[in-house]
């Protein structure tokens, strides 16, 4: 796993709320649950930016070139 930042927080959370997450994550710690929450919301909002571009420079032949076979 690579090395990443840490900062220790202290906060008030939804026990219930915390418990529903951790079940849905699949998680047993509340700090891997916050975590991989917070991934979640990251990958979310990026995911919806790049559905907001319009990407009008994009046809059809570029993208069939980008799909081709590559050798390296």
């Amino acid at each position: 796993m690579p090395d990443h930042r840490v900062k220790r927080i202290t906060f008030n959370a939804d026990a219930d709320l915390l418990e529903q997450a951790k079940k849905a994550l699949g998680t047993t710690s509340a700090t891997d649950a916050i975590n991989r929450s917070l991934a979640e919301v990251v990958r979310r909002d990026a995911g919806v930016r790049l559905a907001e571009r319009g990407f009008s420079d994009l046809t059809p032949e570029m993208v069939s070139a980008l799909r081709r076979p590559r050798t390296f």
